[in-house]
């Protein structure tokens, strides 16, 4: 018989802004994630590997994104995950919709992400 292993939650909030990606380049575009535990208390020392972030919705002829990079804000609590279109794809015009999703040990959280290609 499988063990049920039970995961607690984490509170993920997430906003994306497209300050220097924009469409037909392939600049990061930015989403702010603030993960906290179900205690209320800051989830601090996250890394790229605690991070997915799927694409639900993207602008006509959109791609799947990469993350490049996940880095600390100055709060605890806050990171700044750049992502990229796949391969040598470019951002296009559009709305975007990414799912965000946060996994530490037996804790998870998602949220989404709306950002406005223009």
């Amino acid at each position: 018989m499988a063990k049920l292993i039970r995961k607690s939650r984490l509170i993920v909030e997430a906003m994306s802004e497209d300050s220097i990606a924009a469409p037909g380049n392939r600049r990061a575009n930015y989403i702010i994630v603030s993960v906290t535990g179900s205690n209320g208390a800051p989830e601090t020392g996250l890394t790229v590997k605690n991070f997915k972030v799927d694409p639900m919705i993207v602008g006509a002829g959109g791609a799947l994104v990469n993350i490049v990079s996940v880095n600390p804000g100055r709060l605890p609590g806050f990171y700044h995950i750049n992502v990229l279109p796949i391969k040598r794809e470019t951002w296009k015009s559009g709305v975007y919709i990414f799912a965000v999703a946060v996994e530490k040990s037996f804790k998870c959280g998602q949220n989404l992400a709306t950002v406005l290609m223009d």
